[in-house]
C-alpha cells in the first residue's frame, strides 16, 4: 500500500512538472488577452513574426528529429492561424459566419485526437507521407462540401464566435485528452494537451481582434518548448519507465558514483526469438515488467539502458565478487517468476549477467560497461541463463 501510494504521489508530481512550463504560456497568454485587447498594430505584427520564426524553426527541428506527434499538431496549428488570418481579410467580421470557418472548428479536434494518439514512430516514412496526403485531402473536401455545414440545425447558436456543438465537440476531446495524461504522463502528451487547448481558445475567440495573434503564439511557443524538453529528457532517459539512458550513466559515473562501482549488463535470453513470437510491444512491456522485479529485489541498485537488447545494473561501493551474488540471486528470481500480461497471458523468461567492476585499470565508464558487453556477449554464445564476471 505505501509503495503504491509513493508511485502515485511521484506520478502527480512529475504531471504538475511537465505541466508547468504549458500552463504558464495558457495563463500569460490569458493575462495578456484580457489586459490588452487589441494590441497596438506595431505589437501584433510582432507577435506574427515571433510566431511564423518560432513556428519554422520548431518544423524545421521536429523534421529533423522524426518526431511525428508534435508536427502534425504544429502543421495543423499553422494551418489555423493563417486560414482565421485570410478569413478576417476576405470576410472582415461575418467570418464567423462562413461554413469555411465553421467547418474548420469541427476538423480541428477530429484531427487533434488522431494525433495525439499517434504512435511515436519516424516521420520520414510512408505513414507520415500519408497522413500529410489525408491532410490535404481534407482541405479539398471541406472546400468543396463547404455549404452543407450550414443545413445543421441550431448553427446559429454560438459561444464566442464558435457554434455551441463545435464547443461541445472540443470540450469532449480535451477531456479525453486530460484523462489520457492521468494514465499516461509523457512531455509531448502533457504539452500537447496545453497547445490544443490554446489552439481551442484561438478558435473560440477568433472574433477579437489580437486573439489569434496571442493564442497562437502560446501554441507555437508549448510545442517549441516541451519538443526541446522531451529531446534532453530522451538523451538522459529511456523510454522505459525507471530506466536512465546509456548517456545519463556517463554524465553520472563522473560525478556521483563513488570511486569504487560494479557494472552488470544483462539482457533476456533468446530475445529475438521472443520479439518475433510477441512482438516489440510487449517485449517492452516484458522489459518494463523485469525492470519493477529487479527494483522491488534490490532498490538501491540503479539501472540503465546499455543499448536496444541490453539493459544494465550498478552497484554502487561494490566489487566485482559481492555484486556476482546479487546478480546470482537476481537471475534465480527472474528464472522463477511468471510475468503475467494484462491479457492473462504468462511467460516465463531467463535473464544472463556479465559484471564488470571498476579498477585502475579499467576507470573510464565507457570502458566497464564495454568489458560487461563484451563478457556478456562471449559467455552467451555457448550459454545462457548464467551470471559471470568480466575477464
Amino acid at each position: 500500500m505505501t509503495h503504491n501510494f509513493a508511485d502515485n504521489l511521484k506520478y502527480t508530481f512529475g504531471t504538475i512538472k511537465s505541466s508547468f512550463i504549458p500552463a504558464f504560456f495558457i495563463a500569460v497568454a490569458l493575462i495578456m488577452f484580457y489586459a490588452q485587447n487589441p494590441f497596438e498594430f506595431q505589437l501584433s505584427q510582432i507577435f506574427h513574426a515571433v510566431f511564423l520564426g518560432i513556428s519554422a524553426f520548431t518544423a524545421v527541428f521536429l523534421y529533423i528529429t522524426n518526431q511525428t506527434k508534435p508536427f502534425f499538431s504544429l502543421l495543423q496549428g499553422i494551418i489555423v492561424y493563417a486560414l482565421i488570418n485570410w478569413f478576417k481579410k476576405e470576410y472582415s467580421t461575418d467570418f464567423a459566419l462562413q461554413p469555411y470557418y465553421i467547418l474548420l472548428c469541427f476538423a480541428v479536434p477530429v484531427n487533434m485526437i488522431i494525433f495525439y494518439f499517434l504512435p511515436p514512430q519516424q516521420l520520414r516514412s510512408l505513414r507520415g507521407f500519408c497522413v500529410t496526403i489525408a491532410l490535404l485531402i481534407e482541405m479539398a473536401i471541406i472546400e468543396h462540401f463547404n455549404r452543407w455545414i450550414l443545413l445543421i440545425p441550431y448553427i446559429d447558436i454560438t459561444w464566442e464566435s464558435m457554434p455551441l456543438w463545435c464547443v461541445l465537440l472540443w470540450l469532449v476531446c480535451l477531456t479525453i485528452l486530460a484523462i489520457n495524461i492521468s494514465f499516461k504522463n509523457t512531455i509531448i502528451n502533457t504539452g500537447l494537451f496545453y497547445a490544443d487547448s490554446a489552439l481551442f481558445l484561438c478558435l473560440a475567440y477568433a472574433h477579437q481582434a489580437s486573439a489569434h495573434s496571442i493564442f497562437g503564439l502560446a501554441f507555437t511557443a508549448i510545442i517549441f518548448c516541451i519538443t526541446l524538453l522531451d529531446l534532453f529528457y530522451r538523451y538522459h532517459h529511456d523510454s522505459l519507465e525507471k530506466v536512465s539512458s546509456y548517456n545519463s550513466y556517463i554524465s553520472r559515473a563522473g560525478n556521483k558514483f563513488l570511486f569504487k562501482y560494479t557494472v552488470a549488463v544483462f539482457c533476456i535470453d533468446n530475445r529475438e526469438k521472443l520479439l518475433s513470437s510477441i512482438g516489440e510491444a510487449n517485449i517492452q512491456v516484458l522489459e518494463q515488467m523485469l525492470v519493477n522485479k529487479i527494483c522491488e529485489f534490490s532498490p538501491e541498485v540503479e539501472l540503465f539502458r546499455y543499448n536496444e537488447n541490453e539493459l544494465m545494473m550498478v552497484f554502487k561501493n561494490e566489487d566485482a565478487k559481492h555484486a556476482l551474488e546479487y546478480c546470482e540471486n537476481i537471475r534465480r528470481t527472474i528464472a522463477a517468476s511468471e510475468f503475467i500480461f494484462t491479457s492473462g497471458k504468462t511467460l516465463k523468461i531467463t535473464i544472463s549477467i556479465c559484471v564488470s567492476e571498476r579498477t585502475r585499470k579499467y576507470i573510464d565508464a565507457d570502458v566497464v560497461a564495454e568489458r560487461g558487453h563484451n563478457g556478456l556477449q562471449k559467455g552467451y554464445h555457448f550459454n545462457s541463463n548464467i551470471a559471470t564476471i568480466a575477464s
